[in-house]
């Protein structure tokens, strides 16, 4: 994205609290056709490769087990809050030497209070200057949408991959504008794993500062059935700057990066029981010595499907 992004994030309850790091483009309601670029100029970008990426941005990540330890048993209290915050600021650093990677990338999101399918989709991320595709692979398969700093005024480049393509070929629209967030709690810009480190990091931050935020680490084992490194992170009272009551990170114990995040709404007046999940993202296949060049975000590679009339 992830890209992806993690409590962590801002407040999402509804329609205009929606910002964070991923975006999906929805079937466009009639009524905001007309307030889009639909009718897009063509794409004639010339692709220019990117500078030969130096050693420490091709290097293979120093295991976990080389760096600061992750815990064997479990650890609470001010003890876990330190170390996750030390392991995520070295964790970050490395992700931002990093010159691009790609990934599976899954999302499932809950809107307006309905919890949609999970989606799956391909991911391409250059780190420098920022840029971004998706393909969605399920349920819906076909949509395809692109972002490249600096370039198409800054706007995402999307089309759907339904029949009301046929209507609307090619979409140019703001990354954080209202058609763009429909259907998706957080804008393109802000998917990403350096994105997701950077949130962790500043929410981690928080938690040493506040008693009531609980902390616990441990290891437990994904839905794949791989093993994986986890810290749970808890909240006794809701605001603005405490926007989930439940976040559950999952990370890979050879590089520390953070493949998923699970965030669980704070309860309504009067609801009992476990929490609902808000939104969870997950990377898989995660490759960071991908040959990405420029033509991978450009919605002219011939190898996409950005059509024109």
């Amino acid at each position: 994205m992830a890209a992806i992004s993690l409590t962590d994030g801002v407040s999402v309850r509804g329609a205009r609290r929606r910002k964070w790091w991923l975006v999906a483009i929805p079937i466009i309601p009639a009524s905001m056709i007309l307030g889009s670029w639909w009718f897009t100029e063509p794409l004639e970008d010339v692709p220019v490769e990117p500078p030969t990426p130096t050693v420490a941005a091709t290097a293979a990540p120093m295991p976990l087990r080389e760096r600061t330890a992750w815990p064997e048993g479990k650890v609470e209290g001010l003890a876990a809050k330190t170390l996750v915050l030390d392991i995520l600021t070295d964790t970050s650093r490395r992700i931002d030497r990093m010159q691009g990677y790609t990934a599976t990338f899954k999302k499932q999101e809950r809107i307006e209070g309905r919890l949609y399918p999970e989606q799956t989709l391909a991911m391409k991320v250059r780190q420098q200057p920022f840029a971004i595709y998706f393909k969605f692979l399920s349920p819906k398969a076909g949509k395809e949408i692109v972002y490249a700093e600096g370039h198409h005024d800054n706007k995402v480049i999307a089309h759907e991959g339904d029949w009301t393509r046929r209507l609307v070929p090619r979409l140019k629209i703001d990354p954080n504008s209202a058609l763009a967030l429909a259907n998706s709690r957080h804008p393109v810009t802000d998917a990403g794993l350096s994105k997701l480190a950077h949130k962790l990091i500043a929410f981690r931050k928080l938690d040493l500062e506040d008693p009531d935020a609980e902390t616990i680490l441990d290891r437990t084992t994904g839905a794949d059935g791989r093993p994986r490194l986890r810290s749970v992170h808890l909240h006794k009272y809701e605001n603005p700057s405490r926007p989930y009551i439940k976040v559950e990170v999952l990370y890979d114990p050879a590089t520390g990066f953070p493949l998923q995040i699970s965030s669980y709404d704070w309860p309504k007046s009067g609801e009992q029981g476990t929490p609902l999940l808000a939104e969870r993202y997950t990377y898989e296949n995660l490759a960071i010595d991908a040959p990405l060049t420029a033509i991978d975000f450009d919605p002219a590679n011939p190898n996409y499907e950005f059509l024109r009339f």
